[in-house]
């Protein structure tokens, strides 16, 4: 329930707060921009899209990784959940090399890292089921395949950035109810 939790609020925190913003274009800016210094209803965004989702994401993460008697995975997951809540850290949309901006990247490449480190971890771990490792693997290419487009122009950042969370939170939801369905049979 908390992995399904975290991408709800998620989902309901950008459709509320990218609504209440007139200056958010839903399919040109990041989605970071409703959290950044300045903008309308930062601080709450702030708070329930990145602080609460995250702190979600660490609680699923331990207890996946702890699931899986992994307890490596579990400080990884949990790791990818921190790193998410420390994209609260407001960019400053008139300064990019602001510290603030810098702490904000910083603490989204570091939890995407922690996440793939996790994928990868599931991918290669014998002794987890061959669905969860292959869904792993299958993840981290599509991960991969997403990042690779922008790099190589075959669409815009904004595009990647959706493609990302996208794939990020759709794992999230698909194990967790995997897991939700496992346990209700």
């Amino acid at each position: 329930m908390i992995g399904i939790m975290s991408v709800g609020i998620l989902i309901l925190s950008l459709i509320v707060f990218g609504s209440l913003n007139t200056d958010f274009s839903f399919i040109d800016d990041f989605i970071s921009k409703l959290g950044a210094k300045g903008q309308p209803n930062a601080f709450l965004f702030n708070l329930i899209g990145f602080v609460a989702v995250g702190l979600l994401l660490f609680i699923f993460g331990w207890s996946y990784g702890r699931l899986k008697n992994d307890r490596f995975l579990s400080i990884l997951l949990s790791l990818f959940g921190l790193g998410f809540a420390f994209t609260a850290i407001p960019v400053d949309l008139e300064m990019e090399n602001a510290p603030v901006s810098k702490a904000h990247i910083v603490a989204i490449c570091l939890g995407l890292a922690f996440w793939m480190f996790g994928l990868s971890r599931m991918g290669y771990n014998p002794k987890l089921p061959q669905r969860i490792r292959h869904r792993s693997n299958f993840t981290a290419a599509i991960l991969m395949l997403a990042m690779m487009g922008f790099v190589l122009g075959f669409w815009s950042m904004p595009i990647t950035h959706r493609l990302v969370f996208g794939i990020v939170f759709g794992w999230t939801l698909y194990t967790s109810l995997e897991l939700f369905n496992r346990r209700a049979a």
